[in-house]
């Protein structure tokens, strides 16, 4: 099945003029380094190829080849053919929405299955450890030529989307094409010290502040933090440098759900929530909030100052776990 559907991308991508690439709300290497993968080999057919992120890209990722030509927004609309990469829903692509709409056809990769999927043709392989895989096998059936700025920008996706192959969605699959995106020029070592080993000044400020603002709840399982707006402005820091810090909430022992909340604007509140465990769907949770994601990784925003999103949040996920515990045991 997902054989004919990468053909049939493949067939309209091939004969599409114009094309629109977008990616998800608050980007990660995932979505950022499919989009840029796909610009390159687009722009080398001779495509019109329009990239849309409407958080932009975080410093982080602007390492990657192509990533100057990423806009936030575009008037331009008609395309022939819109991508979108690593996206569940149409909320999560922001401002992108209305050009990804005015397409043909509009194509859906992902590496998580969701029910607010959408597109004319979905591909969903929850199997893949990033969509980056997907994309890879896009690219072969295209025949098209993967090099080092490619291929860069493909394995940029797989290792920050498996935190450095750390997660329990690698495979020996993910480490097969690991070594073919090296023998095509990416270099792991390279990625890993630009996205892990390159923070700025005022991020790891902000890093130390949310470990000391940091919780543990439900024996242990429930691991939060926080961040005000205060702590913004005192330390000189924006939302982008909260990049990987609800990853490092993941070494605390015994936890199973995580969230970061962080006040970027005086009352306004942007949340992030993971999941170890596939019994809390954080998508869900992220829904009745007006957000959106996967059921691993989802966010929102909460409107109210700091002291009032961490009671709705954090009140919200203590129920969402024992409802989902108890259904997971009546079951």
């Amino acid at each position: 099945m997902i054989r004919r559907h990468l053909q049939q991308v493949a067939q309209v991508l091939q004969e599409a003029k114009s094309v629109v690439l977008a990616c998800h709300l608050n980007p990660d290497g995932d979505t950022l380094g499919c989009a840029l993968a796909l610009q390159s080999v687009l722009e080398g057919l001779g495509k019109r190829v329009v990239t849309l992120s409407s958080d932009g890209v975080p410093e982080i990722y602007r390492f990657l080849p192509g990533s100057e030509k990423v806009l936030t927004s575009t008037e331009q609309r008609g395309f022939d053919v819109a991508v979108v990469c690593d996206t569940g829903t149409p909320e999560r692509i922001g401002k992108a929405r209305d050009a990804v709409f005015s397409a043909r056809i509009i194509v859906d990769i992902d590496h998580h299955v969701t029910e607010g999927a959408f597109g004319d043709i979905r591909i969903q392989q929850p199997k893949a450890a990033a969509t980056a895989e997907i994309v890879y096998r896009l690219l072969k059936v295209m025949d098209a030529p993967i090099g080092p700025g490619v291929a860069t920008c493909l394995l940029t996706g797989i290792i920050t989307d498996t935190g450095l192959y750390r997660y329990m969605n690698v495979s020996p699959a993910t480490f097969r094409l690991s070594a073919t995106l090296m023998e095509a020029g990416a270099s792991p070592a390279q990625i890993a010290e630009e996205v892990f080993e390159r923070r700025s000044f005022p991020s790891v400020r902000l890093l130390g502040r949310a470990l000391e603002h940091i919780r543990q709840e439900e024996e242990g399982k429930l691991v939060w933090s926080y961040l005000s707006y205060e702590d913004f402005t005192e330390l000189g820091a924006t939302d982008e440098d909260t990049e990987g810090i609800i990853t490092q909430l993941r070494a605390v022992r015994d936890s199973v759900v995580l969230a970061l909340l962080r006040e970027v604007k005086p009352g306004r509140v942007r949340v992030s929530v993971r999941s170890r465990d596939e019994r809390f769907d954080m998508s869900k949770l992220a829904e009745k909030f007006g957000g959106g994601g996967h059921r691993m990784a989802a966010g929102f925003w909460v409107d109210g100052g700091i002291d009032e999103a961490k009671a709705k949040v954090i009140g919200a996920l203590r129920e969402w776990m024992h409802c989902s515990t108890s259904t997971s045991q009546r079951a």
